[in-house]
């Protein structure tokens, strides 16, 4: 199977718990895979399954990954947001039903209605703790913006690392990501070639309702 986004490997274990016999992760990031590598070197399944060939990190880009490898299983988790727009989420759909076996599955997860922001965040503290001697403060702020295409949310934080001489390092960093809802999502996938089968609310398969926490879209590619 492939991990799309596979970002630190999050989804490793569980993969490997469900059955998987060979996953290979993708991300653009070689912040995320080093963290990847990280996790695998410091658990000892994932460590010898990579050494058994059972899990493989790649860098590149899920709106055009390169591979040549067909596979039963792609999994796009929490991806989607993080493109642009419907633009690129439609090369990202693509691009993973390029890389499905003809009877393969895709499984799509992004948040639901029910958990999205459901207003702005002025800037405010999300934690404090100390940490080999420094104190460190993270606060964020959040703006949402309804767009035809779904919510587009701008996502700020701000860390500062307070040193025992009382130096401190501020650490900026923002986000933009985009929420669409379900109907888009279906629409999109149909114009990627693939058959939406299931849509579900959470991951023991509820019915998608307007309180539900995530949006599951599970599509394969079409025939004929």
């Amino acid at each position: 199977m492939i991990d799309l986004g596979c970002g630190s490997g999050r989804l490793f274990e569980a993969l490997l718990a469900g059955g998987a016999k060979r996953i290979v992760g993708i991300d653009g990031s070689p912040h995320l895979l080093a963290r990847a590598t990280r996790r695998i070197e410091g658990h000892a399944s994932l460590r010898d399954a990579r050494a058994r060939g059972r899990i493989e990190l790649v860098h590149d880009d899920v709106r055009r990954v390169r591979l040549q490898d067909r596979f039963a299983l792609a999994i796009l988790a929490g991806v989607l947001s993080h493109l642009d727009g419907p633009e690129d989420a439609l090369r990202a759909l693509s691009a993973a039903r390029r890389l499905l076996e003809p009877t393969g599955t895709l499984i799509v997860d992004v948040l639901g209605p029910g958990g999205l922001p459901p207003h702005d965040l002025p800037l405010s503290l999300d934690w404090e703790q100390t940490s080999g001697g420094r104190r460190i403060v993270r606060r964020s702020r959040l703006e949402r913006r309804e767009t035809p295409e779904g919510l587009r949310v701008a996502y700020a934080t701000l860390t500062d690392v307070v040193q025992a001489d009382g130096t401190i390092a501020r650490l900026p960093a923002s986000f933009r990501l985009w929420y669409p809802p379900a109907a888009a999502l279906v629409a999109l996938a149909g114009e990627a070639e693939l058959a939406v089968v299931a849509v579900y609310g959470s991951h023991d398969l509820e019915a998608l309702h307007e309180d539900s926490e995530r949006c599951i879209i599970v599509a394969r590619p079409k025939v004929g």
